[in-house]
Parts: C-alpha cells; structure tokens; sequence
C-alpha cells in the first residue's frame, strides 16, 4: 500500500523501509522480529489527514452553529455530526499504525508509553477546559448551579454514559465533550487488544469483526427496547469507526490501482460517509440506527485511503490546511464558545435580522474565534507538552 507518509533516513545513511509499503502483508505482520530497529523508520506522518482532520471539525463545526436557510447548508447543518466519527476513525487508524510501526521496530509495544502519550496529548487542555468552564459557572452564572455530576462524568470519563442516561452536559460549552470520554474508554483497552493480536493479521481481523458483531447486535437490541436518545448515539457501542480505523490501521489494505475501481471507491465512500443524509434523523429512533454507523464508518475507510492517494485530493496537504488539522483538537473543544462569541457579536453588530441575513456573518466570526482560540492554546500551552510526549515515543509522529 503506498502512501504519502513521510519518514527520515535512518542514522547511517540508508534510505528507510516505508512500513505503509509492500511488503505489508499478513506474513509480514505475523512475523514479530521481521525488521530490526536499525532498518525501520522511526518518523511516520500522513500529511493529508492533517487536512482531513480539519474537514471532519468543520462538519461538526456546522452542526453546532444555527440551522441555515440555505437547503444544502441546512443538510450539513443536520448531518454534520458525521464528522465526529470521521474523527475517531482518522485517530484509531493513525494510533494503530503508530503502534504497529512501534512493534515493528522495537519487538513489542510499550502499554505504559501508550498510555502517557495519550495523557499528555488530551488531558492537559481537556481538563484545563472542564476547570475553565465550572469557574465561568460558578462566578458568572452561579444563580443556574452547577451540573455536579456532568462535572464528575467529564472527570473521570464519564460522561458520555450520563449523557444517554440524563442529557448531554449542563456545564456550558462542555456539551460536546462526551466524545472525548468515548474515546478514552476504547483507547483504555486499544493497547492490550492489539498487543495480543498484532502478531497476527488473522487474529486482528476475527477480534473486530467479532467486537463489531457486539455493536451491532447491543444496537439492535437497544432499537428493539425503543431506548431514548441519546442513549445509543453517546454510547461507545455507535463508534464502529473506531473498530474500523484500528483494523485498517494494523492490517493496512492495497489501493486499487484500476482508473474505475478508484472513482467507485471514492465515489462510494463519499456516499457511505454522508448515508446519514438519506436516513432518518439519527435521534428518530428506528431501524436505521443499527446500520448507519457502520455506513458512515466504511465511508470513513473509504475517504481517508482517497485522501492517502488520490492527487485531486492533494490540497489536503497544504500547509494552513495541515496547520488547521494540527490543532483540530483545540478547535474541537473551543468552538462552542467560537459560536457563543461570533453569534454574540454578530447580534451586537447587526440586531436582530432575520437569521438567513445574519448566518454567514456568525459562520465566519465564530470560525475565526475558535480558529484564533485553538492557535493560541496550541501554540503556548498544548506545544509544551506534546515536546514532553516525545520522550514516550518509539515513533515520531507530526513535528510540534
């Protein structure tokens, strides 16, 4: 499988084996001491799912602003939740291959080192802003009270479970953090499920297969018990994209190299990504709601190999598309009060018009906010300890 992954050359002048080349196949895979550290590259980075990543957020972004007049905006607008699952497919597939590069060049995986790497990606800005929003709570709008137990769900990862259970969080602005509980909770047995079945492409294969069966089938019988929303939507058994990224991400597929069988797979992922769009609403319970993940996880798969290969899919990789992807994750968790701020502003600057006058000018004001809030914090808070995570790297990814 050929990628634009970029690698260094190794410290005595040989060119590097590009792990994401062939021969990546099962034998290879199922070989542990195949390659020795001296003969695979330590640097892996895929330029275009910066950009990808970018584009994910923007759904979401359009998802949380107010409902546009315009019909296609407005179909962005209710299905731009989409673009989350983009997001843990695009993390579960670069983490796997982070891991499956690791064990190919060290002999085994480091769980601890996993498990500090991700700390110090996620947890200092994520917990800064839970903080961040129960001071704003107690000191600005202290007559509401304060959601004590969402505070205790985003404190110990919960809060995606309470989330089905009582509604999304009353915290303001913490309304989208469930997601990043969801991740954590899988990302808490990633390493285990792959230390034991990344020796072996077969074994990988039939654990997420059997793990998707799982997730299908709790889905189902929750649609049978008509459980309320969001109860199924919050829950970790919905990320099928997950399951995906992680198998792709160990057992890497060949791009078809056929004109015919490239259009049909970018052409049919992109279909399968937006499926939603096409269904009921994803909170009308029904019998969609047992297959439109994995639809919207293939398409996923789909859209992201096209963006490894395809070359109209190139502007990916410029640089303020990486540099936006780069930070998408502090994107993510400001653009709730990116919104507050540009709707806040817009209604100051123009009143009250009709809201087809006034949703472009609150898009792009809310956009450069959270756009200026996401740098700001990556650039003088989150920089610091992503260089501190390096020391917890058997494989470097993007530079910081």
């Amino acid at each position: 499988m050929h990628t634009d992954a970029h690698f260094r050359a190794n410290a005595d002048g040989r060119a590097p084996i590009d792990i994401a080349q062939p021969p990546l196949t099962a034998d290879w895979v199922a070989r542990p001491g195949a390659h020795v550290a001296a003969s695979v590259p330590r640097t892996l980075y895929f330029p275009a799912l910066d950009g990808l990543r970018f584009f994910a957020f923007l759904l979401v972004f359009v998802h949380h602003l107010p409902s546009p007049a315009n019909p296609v905006l407005h179909v962005l607008h209710e299905h731009g939740w989409i673009g989350v699952h983009l997001f843990l497919f695009l993390s579960a597939y670069l983490l796997t291959s982070i891991l499956q590069a690791e064990r190919s060049a060290t002999g085994t995986i480091s769980i601890y080192n996993f498990y500090v790497r991700r700390a110090l990606r996620i947890w200092p800005l994520y917990f800064s802003f839970c903080f961040g929003v129960l001071v704003y709570q107690l000191l600005l709008h202290s007559e509401r009270g304060v959601d004590w137990p969402g505070f205790a769900g985003l404190m110990f990862f919960a809060d995606n479970i309470l989330a089905g259970l009582r509604g999304y969080n009353h915290l303001p602005f913490a309304a989208h953090l469930w997601t990043i509980s969801l991740e954590e909770q899988f990302y808490l047995v990633l390493p285990f499920l792959l230390a034991g079945f990344l020796g072996s492409s077969r074994s990988l294969l039939r654990g997420i297969l059997g793990c998707w069966l799982v997730f299908i089938a709790v889905r189902t019988v929750e649609v049978l018990l008509e459980a309320r929303h969001p109860l199924l939507w919050t829950s970790v058994f919905s990320a099928d994209a997950l399951l995906l990224g992680t198998l792709l991400g160990g057992v890497p597929l060949r791009y078809p190299e056929r004109p015919v069988a490239r259009t049909a797979l970018v052409v049919g992922g992109t279909g399968a990504l937006f499926s939603a769009a096409l269904m009921p609403p994803i909170q009308v319970p029904g019998a969609h709601q047992i297959v439109v993940y994995s639809f919207i996880a293939i398409g996923a798969a789909a859209v992201t190999m096209a963006a490894l290969h395809e070359p109209l899919l190139g502007f990916l990789k410029v640089r303020p598309f990486r540099y936006l992807g780069k930070i998408s994750y502090g994107l993510y968790v400001f653009h709730l009060v990116g919104i507050a701020i540009g709707t806040k502003v817009t209604q100051t600057l123009i009143g009250n018009p009709p809201a087809s006058a006034t949703w472009w000018l609150t898009a792009v004001v809310s956009l450069a906010v959270t756009i200026a809030l996401g740098t700001l914090s990556y650039q003088f808070f989150e920089r610091s300890f992503l260089r501190l995570k390096r020391n917890f790297e058997a494989i470097r990814s993007r530079p910081a």
